[in-house]
C-alpha cells in the first residue's frame, strides 16, 4: 500500500464536521482532566495562555473562561476549518478574549516572552520537529512560565479484550500513519530529556488511562473514533478495504458484548516550569 499525501492544512484523522463533533465529545470527557491539570499548574485569571494546536477550540473556550476578561488566550491552529468553528463557538459563548492564529507549528513565528502558560493536548504527537516546537514554546513563555501538556506516552497500551489480530493490525496501521507523516505516538517519552535540555524544571508527571465497557461514559470516546477511522486509514493507504470491513465487524461484536474491556492509550500529563 502507498501512503497518500496530506494537504498543508489537513490532519491524519481529518478536519471535517464529523471530526469537529467527535473532538467536542472527546473534550467533554477529558474536560475534568484538563481543568485539574490547569489547577495544578496554577493557571488563573489575568494570565495569557497559548493553546498549541487548539483544533475547534473546546479547550480554548474553557481557558478563556478561566483566565477571564482580564486574561487572554492565543489559539494557534493550522486548519482554517477548525479555526472557523472556534470563532463561531467563541461568538456563541460571548468570549472576546481569544486571539486566533492560523499557522503550521513548523512555520509559526513564536512571540517573545508573552505567555504565562502554554497548553498542549494531543498536538505535539503530530509535530515532525518536537524539539523545535519546544524551543518555540520556551521562547514564548515568560521567565517562570508554565508548560502543561497531556500527550500520548504509550500508544500500544490501547487495547480491546477479547482481542483479535485485526485490532492489532488496525493499531499498527494508526501508529504507522503517525510515523509516515513524521509524528510520534509516544511523544511524551521524549519530554524529560527535552525539558532538561531547555533548563526547565519538571513539577509533575501523571499517567492517565481509562478502563471502559460498553455503556460506560468513557466507552464512546474511542469507539466513535474506531468507527470512523478505518475509512481514513484506507484513504491514506494504511489499511485495505477488506481489513477495514473486518475491523468494523470486530468493533460491532465488541460493542454487543457487555464483558468487553477497553483500555484507552496511556496519556502523560506533564507540568514544567521555565526558569524565572
Amino acid at each position: 500500500m502507498t501512503a497518500a499525501t496530506l494537504d498543508d492544512d489537513d490532519y491524519i484523522i481529518g478536519t471535517n464536521d464529523v471530526e469537529i463533533r467527535r473532538l467536542g465529545h472527546q473534550h467533554s470527557l477529558w474536560r475534568e482532566a484538563a481543568l485539574a491539570a490547569w489547577r495544578r499548574a496554577g493557571i488563573k485569571p489575568g494570565m495569557t495562555v497559548l493553546d498549541v494546536g487548539c483544533g475547534p477550540g473546546y479547550a480554548s473556550f474553557d481557558l478563556a473562561q478561566l483566565v477571564g476578561p482580564e486574561g487572554k488566550v492565543i489559539a494557534v491552529e493550522q486548519s482554517p476549518v477548525f479555526l472557523e468553528a472556534l470563532r463561531s463557538g467563541a461568538k456563541h459563548r460571548g468570549l472576546e478574549n481569544i486571539e486566533t492564529i492560523e499557522s503550521d507549528l513548523a512555520k509559526f513565528e513564536w512571540p517573545d516572552n508573552v505567555c504565562d502558560a502554554i497548553w498542549s493536548r494531543w498536538c505535539l504527537c503530530f509535530v515532525p520537529d518536537v524539539d523545535g516546537a519546544l524551543k518555540g514554546i520556551d521562547k514564548a513563555l515568560k521567565p517562570g512560565g508554565i508548560f502543561v501538556s497531556q500527550e500520548y506516552v504509550d500508544y500500544s497500551s490501547f487495547n480491546i479484550n477479547p482481542c483479535e489480530p485485526i485490532f492489532e493490525a488496525f493499531r499498527d496501521a494508526v501508529e504507522a500513519s503517525w510515523r509516515q507523516y513524521d509524528g510520534d505516538p509516544n511523544v511524551a517519552t521524549r519530554f524529560p530529556a527535552a525539558f532538561a535540555k531547555l533548563g526547565w524544571s519538571i513539577e509533575a508527571m501523571l499517567p492517565i488511562m481509562h478502563a471502559a465497557r460498553p455503556g460506560d461514559v468513557m466507552w464512546n470516546w474511542p469507539v466513535t473514533w474506531l468507527e470512523q477511522a478505518p475509512d481514513r486509514m484506507v484513504e491514506l493507504g494504511f489499511l485495505t478495504r477488506e481489513q477495514a470491513n473486518e475491523f468494523g465487524e470486530f468493533v460491532t461484536a465488541r460493542k454487543a458484548d457487555p464483558n468487553t474491556l477497553l483500555m484507552t492509550p496511556m496519556v502523560l500529563e506533564s507540568i514544567a516550569h521555565k526558569p524565572g
